[in-house]
C-alpha cells in the first residue's frame, strides 16, 4: 500500500508491505473547515470567557501586568492575535508602559529579540517590554511555597510586583501534562530549575507511567500537582489558549479562569485532535508534523500516538527535526543500543530512574526527563527513525534508536521486525493528535 505523510512543503511516499492490515484512525470529530476568519475564535473567546470576568470589564488603570507567552517551541500563532490581548486590557484601562511580556522558557534556550519579534508580532514588540524568564537566576526568583505532593512553588518574581498575569499559549496533547496549556504556562513555565525537577518527578513514582499522552486532568497526578499553584498567587490568572489544526492554523480558543478555561479546552481538543481506533496494534507510523522545529519537539508525535501501540510494538517514525538536536546536550558517548535495551528489559520500569542516576551524572533537569523517557519507550519498544538532520555519531551517543537516511528504509526494517500480518496504524499529523482506543471509527459507529 502507498501512503503520503507530510514533510515541510512536500510529502514522503512510502511502500507498507501489501500483507499488512494498515489502519488510517479517524478524527472522534468529523474535521470541520477553519473559520473564514481565523481570530474570530479569539475574539469569542475573549469576549465570553469561562468562569472569569472578561479582561475588557477588569479596572487595570495604573495595574502592572504580566504577560507570559509560551516560547517558540510550541507553534502557537501568536503573532496573528496578540493585538487583540493589547486591545482587550487597554479597553480595561490598562497602559502598554506597565505591561511587561514573561517568555515561559521553563529550561529551554533564552530567545532571542528577532524570535520575540516573530512570536508575537514586530509592532507589537516595539511597544511593550519584555524578558525571556530564567530558571537558574536565584535572585529573579521566590519561593510561594509547596504542592501537597512537595514540589516547592518556586517561580519569577515578577508575580510580586504584578497586579494580574495574563497567560498566552495553547492546548494541545502533551507527553506528561495529558494536555498543554492552562497553568502549565506558570509551572514549568516560569518556575526554578529545581522547581521543575521536582515536579517532574511525578512521571518517576508508580505506577511509572512515563507516557500520559491524552489523560484526564483530574486524573493526572502530573497536571493536578502544577494546578496547586493557584492557591499560592494571590492575584488574578486569565488565560487565552488556542487549538491550532495541523497547518498551524487557528480553529478553536478558550480564555478565563486557569482551570474552568482549560478543562473546556480540553474536551475541545479532544474532538477535535482525539482519533479513534478500536484496538491497539502491532506498529504505528509516525510523522512528527507540526511540531517540526527541533528533535525534541518533533518527539512528540511519538509519544502522542504510543497508546494505540501494544507492548513490545514498533514505531517507525519520521521526525523532520529542522533543528536538528537543537538546545539538548549529548553524551561523549553511550553504551550500544543492543545492550542497553538488553539492560533495560532486565531491570524493568521500576528501576530506570535509578539506573539512569548512575550511569549519568551531571545531566540538567529537561536532559534528566527526556533521557528517562527514552530509556523507558526503548525498553518497551523497537524504534526505527528516519531524522535526516542528525548524524550518525548523535545517534550513537543517544543510543535508543536505530535511524535511517532514507525514508523507506524505515518501512523494509519495520516489516523485517513485524513481519507479514501485522497491524499497522498512521498518524500523518501525530505532532498535534492522539489517539483514543477502543473506539470505533466515526464511519463505523454510524
Amino acid at each position: 500500500m502507498r501512503i503520503e505523510l507530510p514533510w515541510g512543503p512536500g510529502a514522503l511516499h512510502l511502500e507498507t508491505p501489501d500483507t499488512w492490515t494498515v489502519h488510517f484512525p479517524r478524527l472522534i470529530q468529523s474535521p470541520k473547515a477553519p473559520p473564514r476568519d481565523e481570530l474570530k475564535p479569539v475574539r469569542d473567546a475573549l469576549r465570553r470567557p469561562v468562569g472569569a470576568r472578561a479582561l475588557s470589564a477588569l479596572t487595570l488603570k495604573n495595574k502592572n501586568i504580566l504577560i507570559v507567552v509560551d516560547d517558540n517551541t510550541r507553534p502557537t500563532p501568536t503573532h496573528t492575535f496578540f493585538h487583540l490581548v493589547i486591545d482587550e486590557l487597554k479597553k480595561a484601562g490598562a497602559e502598554e508602559k506597565r505591561m511587561t511580556i514573561l517568555t515561559t522558557l521553563g529550561i529551554h534556550t533564552p530567545m532571542t529579540e528577532a524570535e520575540m519579534r516573530q512570536k508575537v508580532g514586530a509592532s507589537n514588540l516595539a511597544k511593550i517590554e519584555w524578558e525571556n524568564h530564567d530558571a537558574f537566576n536565584l535572585e529573579r526568583l521566590h519561593r510561594f511555597g509547596y504542592t501537597s505532593l512537595g514540589t516547592p512553588v518556586i517561580l519569577n518574581q515578577r508575580i510580586l510586583y504584578s497586579d494580574i498575569i495574563v497567560s498566552v499559549g495553547m492546548i494541545e496533547p502533551h507527553l506528561w501534562a495529558g494536555f498543554g496549556g492552562g497553568l502549565k504556562n506558570i509551572l514549568p513555565g516560569i518556575a526554578a530549575a529545581d522547581c521543575i525537577a521536582i515536579h517532574h518527578g511525578v512521571i518517576a513514582e508508580p505506577p511509572y507511567r512515563y507516557n500520559s499522552v491524552g489523560m484526564l486532568p483530574e486524573e493526572n497526578p502530573f497536571r493536578t500537582d502544577l494546578e496547586e499553584i493557584v492557591r499560592h498567587i494571590s492575584i488574578p490568572i486569565f488565560c487565552l489558549n488556542v487549538l491550532i489544526d495541523h497547518q498551524r492554523r487557528i480553529v478553536d480558543a478558550v480564555a478565563g479562569d486557569p482551570i474552568a478555561s482549560h478543562r473546556a479546552g480540553v474536551e475541545k481538543c479532544i474532538a477535535r485532535s482525539g482519533l479513534a481506533i478500536e484496538r491497539q496494534v502491532d506498529g504505528i507510523i509516525v510523522c512528527s508534523n507540526p511540531m517540526d522545529i527541533n528533535f525534541k519537539q518533533s518527539m512528540k508525535g511519538v509519544g502522542n500516538s504510543l497508546p494505540a501501540l501494544r507492548p513490545g510494538g514498533v514505531v517507525m517514525g519520521f521526525l523532520r527535526a529542522e533543528r536538528g538536536m537543537d538546545d539538548i546536550t549529548l553524551p561523549d558517548k553511550s553504551k550500544p543500543l543492543w545492550l542497553v535495551k538488553r539492560l533495560m528489559r532486565a531491570l524493568g520500569p521500576a528501576r530506570v530512574m535509578w539506573l539512569l542516576d548512575k550511569v549519568k551524572t551531571g545531566l540538567t533537569v529537561e536532559e534528566r526527563f527526556l533521557t528517562y523517557y527514552s530509556m523507558q519507550l526503548m525498553r518497551e519498544h523497537d524504534l526505527f527513525f528516519h531524522v535526516p538532520t542528525v548524524s550518525d555519531d548523535e545517534v550513537r551517543r543517544m543510543a535508543f534508536f536505530e535511524n535511517f537516511p532514507e525514508a523507506q528504509a524505515v518501512i523494509d526494517r519495520g516489516a523485517r521486525a513485524l513481519g507479514p500480518d501485522a497491524h499497522v496504524a498512521v498518524f500523518p499529523e501525530a505532532g498535534a493528535t492522539f489517539p483514543i482506543v477502543g473506539q470505533r471509527s466515526p464511519a463505523e459507529r454510524l
